[in-house]
């Protein structure tokens, strides 16, 4: 079984879908003109559907966020700046820690986004041989 999507709401979805598609890169495969939802693809078989909330006074637990893993460290630090740069004021600076290096920002509706690159020598979280795998086959 692996994810295949994740659907997130958003009190603008044309502007959600300019916000995934130029710094996530993302393509969207659906109707650009629809105010209400969109569906974009990151090419690699994760769909990220955007839909526009119904209250506009709902917001995402403080800390839910989603995650971009980027495989180079200095790639983070120019995503980094690149929001700088456009007046995207990240919620962190570059943060290098034990797990590796990342910044958190802001996204469309207010959700949180982690950028990271992950140290070399750590078990990513899809590598089947790591512990407590066992838990699939249950």
């Amino acid at each position: 079984m692996k994810l295949n999507h994740l659907d997130l709401q958003v009190p603008d979805v044309r502007a959600a879908v300019e916000f995934f598609e130029r710094y996530f890169d993302f393509e969207l495969c659906s109707n650009r003109n629809s105010p209400a939802i969109a569906i974009l693809s990151d090419r690699h078989g994760f769909t990220l559907v955007l839909q526009r909330t119904k209250d506009a006074q709902a917001s995402y637990p403080e800390e839910f966020h989603i995650g971009f893993h980027i495989d180079d460290e200095d790639e983070v630090r120019q995503h980094h700046a690149r929001f700088v740069a456009d007046g995207i004021n990240p919620m962190t600076d570059v943060i290098e820690n034990n797990r590796g290096v990342m910044f958190y920002c802001r996204g469309p509706g207010s959700v949180a986004i982690e950028v990271g690159c992950m140290r070399r020598g750590r078990v990513a979280p899809a590598d089947p041989g790591r512990p407590g795998d066992s838990m699939r086959s249950a």
